[in-house]
């Protein structure tokens, strides 16, 4: 199994090698209206002569390059998705939530080459992303609100602004980190963390006070942090 798992990573970094290499070509050659389509640009020999592997090897793990890059996503997004599992069964869930986003931020910092890649051929996968973790975020906070580990339960008429508040901070995140990957040398990893577990408690204390997080307030946030703007 170990060796099944190095193999497809040796694949993975191959395949990654060569698209870096044809990503401006093909944006340069084409208007793509699906970034999909550059993937046409590699082929499978290229791949295997980067990986130092034969065909024969490339076909026992995928089917063709197109399942090699939707392979490549889910991996990165089965990896991503752990990471905010488990905060409702901490003693100090604020911690728990802190802690996830360091690991989300070195994880992407580790795999920065591939994930940029990724993003840069499909979006999709991003957006998929932030609609799951926006969904689970909610689902946590709610029921951590409901037994009191955070604060008082959250009242019927205020619940759309509880609700609005953890949408916006956890979209805010995703798109941050998807941002800083393209620009990784502008924003210091160590001090991406701090911004995003700072903006986290910052939101639940807002919500705490009855008062509500909006848009300017995290870009002031951001504006005052040095991060590129959105």
């Amino acid at each position: 199994m170990f060796q099944n798992i190095s193999m497809k990573q040796t694949i993975f970094r191959a395949f990654i090698t060569v698209m870096e290499g044809k990503v401006p070509e093909a944006k340069a050659a084409t208007r793509l209206s699906n970034g999909r389509e550059m993937i046409r640009s590699v082929s499978v020999t290229e791949i295997t002569r980067q990986a130092h592997i034969n065909r024969r090897t490339f076909y026992t793990y995928f089917h063709d390059v197109y399942d090699l890059f939707d392979q490549l996503e889910d991996k990165y997004a089965d990896d991503l998705d752990q990471f905010i599992q488990g905060w409702e069964d901490q003693s100090d869930p604020m911690r728990a939530i802190s802690e996830s986003v360091g690991k989300v931020v070195d994880y992407m910092s580790q795999n920065s080459r591939g994930m940029k890649l990724v993003s840069t051929i499909d979006t999709t996968i991003f957006t998929m992303m932030i609609q799951n973790n926006v969904k689970r975020a909610i689902t946590i906070f709610n029921d951590l609100f409901d037994q009191g580990r955070l604060g008082p339960k959250v009242t019927p008429d205020r619940k759309w602004e509880f609700d609005y508040t953890v949408i916006f901070l956890t979209s805010g995140f995703a798109w941050v980190c998807y941002d800083w990957l393209k620009h990784p040398d502008e924003f210091p990893k160590e001090k991406l963390k701090q911004l995003i577990s700072s903006t986290f408690m910052g939101a639940y204390k807002l919500v705490q006070s009855d008062e509500l997080l909006n848009p300017s307030q995290l870009q002031e946030v951001l504006k005052t942090a040095g991060c590129r703007q959105m």
